[in-house]
């Protein structure tokens, strides 16, 4: 009960408040629902009163606001006679007034004029041959003036550069409606940007249709994510690079890897060849220059990683600057692959322009892991270094900026979404309103805008429901006001080494918890899949010690690990990544593992990447082999989209079906036997392949076809793995 939330005026702009409707669906048996709100400082007596029930059981109830954020909680009385004072479940944007947490509405300015979205409609009938159509309405700002129609701003983005349209292929009528129709157009990614102008010379916000052109509507399970990260990857302009960092390890310090060279591999399709439909980039905010304390209060690392961000809008200089960025997602995009921004909103580096200018936007205090200052009970509040203040996301005025500086990158660099950084270390104000502002900017014409987070916790060995905290925090921030997915720590702990680095565990565990994970997620989610990242030991690396001191490939420092010397490692490298690109969502691929590049714990999971010359012979049929999977993935729709069934399990050997419903299906049989692993499964049961159709494997080996009675027998080759769909 009570508001928690205290008085104080929202401010605005503009000359007109404008009619804001709120809705409200009160549960059975509540009466007298109304809506307090900081505009009349939370007092209950003066609370607008919602007038109802309408057809849909709804009330609602409309006030006049200026242009803004303004904070609101709905209350109504119980059955009981109690007052219930509760968040608004319908409202994805959240703020806090007082340091209590409310619903919010954002008021856009009613005076200025606007486009409503009636339809649009993107179309590829061959290569070359595209089209897109946009029908949008004028609604009128609060003056009533009327539409300026030759006052509008109509352009296109088109491989990255902005060029403005006019008719035929834009035309506004009298009344202000526009129509855009664009044809003849190649694959790849677009964007039109309106903003309409009325009489009284007003000019809107910017309207933003982005859309592709590509033989295949994307669907982000379709994704096989790369994630780089840059300096380590590859230096495609040494002109760039920085010098060595006074007092740094070398380990930690930059090493001249940029924008540039991701773009020449993208160029070269080297990540085609691998199946690659997304690119994760590690932070490209400009870092500090110096060095600082790791968390051993001994070494010395720098900003390499990106991690610790000084400038708000400003790419890096060391990874090549903005041209720099700018390139990589037009190459990017003209392969067909999404860039997601890792986006940062737990911290920044001391230095940072908004701690020198908003100190009061940030905490400072004790250290995440420290004496009485735990990861979990101080989790919004502890600082991951003493020189890495903590964004207070329950400042308003915080969260708002962070938020539109996310809104900035994607505009100003045309980027794809975002992989949102330490999410349970911030408020969820954070990722929901970060949320709704990116799907209402950039939606309007349908193309999904990726968020994924990373919430990292982990598995116990034991049955429901002793796994439901882990799965609960990180399922929270996922919904429509929310995130689409986020890592799955779970499995990777459960199983990605257990399973296949160690051997620990069997295949048998590995089928049950994969299926025991998809139970728990929310419908709709896409989670991402990981079999090694740069915040864990090279998965190769793991499995070198797994028969030996298994600590060594934690190791930061001393005593770190080498690069193996026999075929084991690969071996059980590649029968985890057949595992891991035959699960359902967006699986990740950390740059190297496509060849097993070895290394223990950060920093000595993050060298620098190889080109195939420069590989081993191991590393070179690991190359070969995950290839074949990527290029498996991206060829058959069943792989990436098709739901997930077990079909067959031993300890040493797992047969997958993906089956779309009503649609094609796909087999992914893996074994980490010495021997090849024969498996008779049914494949006409649950995945509907009638008797006389042929299966191809997609990794070479011979074709099979389906018996009468459907129960068909597989030969997995020793420590291997094969590919089968018609």
């Amino acid at each position: 009960g009570g508001s928690g939330a205290g008085g104080g005026g929202a401010g605005g702009g503009g000359d007109a408040l404008c009619p804001t409707t709120i809705s409200f669906v009160p549960p059975a048996g509540a009466t007298a629902p109304r809506v307090p709100g900081e505009w009349q400082g939370f007092d209950l007596a003066t609370a607008p009163a919602m007038s109802g029930p309408d057809a849909n059981g709804a009330f609602t109830a409309t006030v006049l606001l200026p242009p803004g954020l303004h904070a609101y909680k709905l209350v109504y009385q119980d059955a009981g006679g109690g007052t219930q004072w509760i968040l608004d479940p319908s409202q994805g944007r959240r703020k806090y007034v007082g340091g209590v947490e409310n619903s919010a509405v954002k008021v856009r300015d009613c005076n200025l004029p606007t486009l409503a979205v009636k339809s649009t409609k993107a179309l590829r009938v061959a290569a070359g041959q595209g089209s897109f159509t946009a029908d949008l309405t004028y609604v009128d700002g609060a003056d009533t003036s009327g539409a300026d129609v030759l006052g509008y701003e109509v352009t296109l983005l088109e491989q990255g550069t902005p060029k403005p349209l006019v008719a035929p292929q834009v035309t506004v009528s009298p009344a202000g409606d526009v129509l855009v129709s664009l044809a003849g157009l190649a694959d790849g990614k677009y964007r039109v940007t309106l903003r309409p102008r009325s009489k009284s010379g007003r000019v809107g916000e910017p309207i933003h249709l982005p859309f592709w052109i590509e033989a295949e509507p994307f669907s982000w399970s379709d994704a096989v994510v790369y994630m780089v990260l840059t300096d380590r990857y590859r230096d495609g302009d040494p002109s760039n690079n920085a010098p060595p960092t006074p007092g740094a390890d070398a380990r930690g310090d930059w090493r001249g890897g940029d924008l540039a060279g991701l773009t020449q591999s993208i160029e070269e399709g080297e990540l085609d060849k691998l199946g690659i439909r997304a690119i994760w980039l590690t932070p490209f905010q400009t870092n500090p220059e110096g060095s600082f304390f790791a968390a051993d209060g001994v070494h010395k690392v720098t900003g390499y990683h990106g991690y610790w961000p000084v400038k708000a809008r400003e790419v890096d200089p060391r990874l090549g600057g903005p041209e720099a960025l700018r390139a990589l997602v037009k190459a990017a995009h003209a392969h067909g692959i999404r860039i997601l921004q890792d986006y940062v909103v737990n911290h920044v580096h001391s230095e940072h322009e908004y701690f020198q200018s908003h100190p009061e936007w940030f905490r400072t205090g004790c250290v995440c892991g420290t004496a009485n200052c735990d990861w979990t009970q101080k989790a919004l509040e502890c600082l991951f270094a003493d020189y890495m203040p903590d964004i207070n996301h329950s400042v308003p005025e915080a969260n708002a900026r962070f938020v539109e500086d996310a809104v900035w990158w994607l505009d100003e660099f045309d980027l794809d979404g975002l992989r949102v950084d330490a999410v349970k270390h911030v408020e969820e104000v954070a990722t929901r309103n970060l949320s709704v502002e990116v799907r209402e900017t950039f939606e309007k014409a349908g193309t999904h805008y990726f968020l994924m987070g990373e919430t990292a916790m982990g598995w116990n060995d034991c049955g429901d429901p002793c796994n439901d905290e882990n799965y609960g925090t990180i399922a929270r921030y996922i919904g429509p006001f929310g995130l689409d997915g986020q890592f799955d720590f779970v499995l990777y702990h459960g199983v990605s080494y257990r399973t296949f680095a160690y051997g620990d565990k069997g295949m048998l565990h590995a089928d049950y918890w994969t299926r025991h994970g998809l139970e728990k997620w929310p419908k709709g989610a896409i989670m991402t899949p990981y079999i090694g990242s740069h915040d864990t030991p090279r998965f190769v690396s793991l499995a070198d010690y797994a028969d030996g001191d298994r600590g060594i490939p934690g190791n930061q420092w001393d005593n770190t690990a080498v690069a193996p010397t026999d075929a084991l490692p690969y071996e059980r490298m590649r029968v985890a990544m057949a595992w891991l690109l035959a699960l359902p969502g967006a699986p990740l691929m950390y740059y190297g593992d496509e060849y097993g590049q070895w290394g223990g714990a950060d920093p000595n999971n993050r060298l620098m990447w190889r080109p195939e010359s420069g590989l081993s012979a191991e590393e070179k049929a690991t190359l070969s082999f995950v290839r074949k999977l990527g290029a498996a993935r991206q060829a058959i729709p069943a792989l990436r989209r098709g739901d997930y069934a077990s079909l067959g399990a031993t300890e040493d050997t797992l047969v997958i079906g993906r089956k779309i419903p009503g649609g094609s299906a796909a087999i992914v049989a893996l074994t980490r036997a010495g021997a090849a692993a024969p498996m008779t499964v049914d494949v006409t049961t649950t995945l509907g392949l009638a008797a006389g159709t042929v299966l191809n494997d997609a990794m070479g080996g011979p074709s099979v076809t389906v018996p009468a009675g459907g129960m068909l027998t597989l030969t997995v080759p020793a420590k291997s793995a094969i590919v089968l769909a018609p």
